[in-house]
């Protein structure tokens, strides 16, 4: 089980961003990433897990696919989210007959995720892993600029959540882009409002 810290920010202006992450120092090379999601919930309560088919690749046209099986345990302290997960993959082919095989167990639809774009790792601190940056369109929502550390343990939370607010003031995004929200709420508010 890792625990992840991370935070996501409504952004106005993706070319500028895309330019100031990809001229940061200790950033890699960007890979373009589609997302697809599903989030499972049983009926009339909220989503439990999602099922996501993933495929990345050096641009959109060129890609390697998986499905990744993910059930989070979630919480949200001043705009950044810290959860622990469970996770695994299948074979990008095992989608629908998942999917198939949920909805056979009773479990229904909550919300479905579509996001589009590109996706970093940043070596900002020596004694923490990578951070990975993402900078994506979610469809109906617009675009956000998503940050996240995957730790193996909590003793580096504190530092992992000082050096997300540090990375978003080197970008130029202000505190008052954070969203606070998980994006299948966003979703769901989006879809019960229609």
């Amino acid at each position: 089980m890792a625990w992840e810290v991370e935070v996501k920010a409504h952004v106005e202006d993706p070319l500028t961003l895309q330019n100031k992450i990809e001229s940061l120092h200790g950033i890699s090379d960007r890979v373009c990433e589609e997302k697809d999601d599903i989030y499972y919930s049983v009926p009339g309560k909220k989503a439990l897990f999602r099922m996501r088919k993933e495929v990345a690749g050096p641009s959109f046209e060129q890609g390697e696919g998986v499905v990744i099986f993910t059930r989070k345990h979630k919480s949200i302290e001043e705009g950044i989210e810290l959860n622990q997960e469970i996770e695994f993959t299948a074979d990008l082919s095992q989608f629908e007959s998942a999917h198939a095989f949920f909805l056979s167990l009773g479990y229904v639809e909550y919300v479905r995720k579509t996001k589009r774009g590109y996706r970093y790792d940043y070596c900002c601190e020596p004694d923490i892993v990578p951070l990975h940056i993402e900078l994506v369109h979610v469809a109906s929502l617009g675009w956000f600029l998503e940050m996240e550390f995957v730790l193996p343990s909590k003793e580096q939370i504190p530092l992992a959540r000082n050096l997300l607010r540090s990375v978003l003031k080197d970008l130029g995004v202000s505190d008052t882009a954070i969203e606070d929200r998980y994006y299948m709420d966003l979703l769901k508010h989006q879809e019960l409002d229609t």
